[in-house]
C-alpha cells in the first residue's frame, strides 16, 4: 500500500475538491480501483468515468465535459482541450506552477495535446518549444493552441533522444536549432532516462521518473555515498 505524505495529500485533496463536488467519494473510489465513478462536477454536470479519467480532470475547474473535449476555467480565461483523455490537462494546470516561466524560453517533452504548452504560455512563457512524437497528439495540440489564441509556441513533431533518426531528435540538435532554454519540463515515458547526462545545463526542470527508475537511481547514490 503506498504511503501519501501529508503534505502531498493535501494537494491532491485541492484538485480534487477543485473539480468533483463529491471529491470524497471519487478519491475513495479511485483508491479502491472502481470500474465507473460518479463525478458530480463544480458545474452540476454528473457524468460517469473511469479511476484514470477522473485522476487526468483533478484540479480543473470544469465548465463543460464530454468525451471528445473539456472546457475550464484558469486565470479567468475559459481554455478548451480536446482529446483530453489522451493527455494529463489536470497535470498541466494544477501541478506545473512549481516551475517559473515567467519571461522565459521553456522546453516541453512530452507537450500532449497541448496541454502542458498552454499552461505555459498562459503563465508567462516568452516561448515554448514543445516536443512530441505522438502523430495523433500533435493534431490535437495544433488544434488546440489555434482554438485557444496561443501563438508562442514551437512544435518540433519527433522524440528525443541521444542519436538523430527519422522520428528523434538528438538532445545536440534540439538544443542547436531550438536553444537555449532556460526552464525544461519533461514527461516522455522513458527518453528521461537517456537524456539525463545532458540536461544539467538548463537552470531548472520539472521531471516525471517512474518508480522503477527512481529506486535504481536512490541505490546508485547510496553506494556512491559510501565509498
Amino acid at each position: 500500500m503506498e504511503i501519501i505524505p501529508p503534505k502531498r495529500m493535501i494537494e491532491l485533496i485541492r484538485e480534487y475538491s477543485a473539480a468533483f463536488k463529491n471529491w470524497p467519494s471519487v478519491m475513495l473510489a479511485i483508491y479502491l480501483h472502481k470500474d465507473k465513478i460518479k463525478c458530480i462536477l463544480r458545474n452540476g454536470q454528473i457524468v460517469y468515468l473511469t479511476p484514470k479519467e477522473a485522476v487526468l480532470l483533478a484540479g480543473l475547474k470544469i465548465t463543460r465535459l464530454d468525451d471528445s473535449a473539456v472546457k475550464f476555467f484558469f486565470n479567468n480565461i475559459e481554455i478548451t482541450l480536446k482529446g483530453w483523455k489522451l493527455s494529463y490537462p489536470g497535470d498541466s494546470f494544477s501541478d506545473y506552477w512549481r516551475i517559473n516561466v515567467r519571461g522565459k524560453r521553456v522546453l516541453d517533452i512530452g507537450a500532449g495535446i497541448g496541454d502542458s504548452p498552454i499552461y505555459f504560455s498562459l503563465a508567462g512563457a516568452k516561448e515554448v518549444v514543445a516536443v512530441e512524437i505522438d502523430k495523433r497528439k500533435i493534431e490535437l495540440m495544433k488544434e488546440n493552441l489555434t482554438y485557444n489564441g496561443i501563438t508562442n509556441v514551437i512544435i518540433v513533431d519527433k522524440g528525443v533522444g541521444v542519436k538523430d533518426d527519422e522520428n528523434v531528435i538528438s538532445w545536440e540538435n534540439l538544443v542547436k536549432d531550438y536553444g537555449p532554454f532556460d526552464v525544461a519540463k519533461i514527461d516522455c515515458d522513458g527518453c528521461e532516462k537517456e537524456i539525463t547526462p545532458f540536461i544539467k545545463e538548463i537552470p531548472e526542470l520539472l521531471i516525471e521518473w517512474d518508480n522503477e527508475y527512481i529506486r535504481k537511481l536512490s541505490i546508485i547514490c547510496l553506494k556512491m555515498g559510501t565509498k
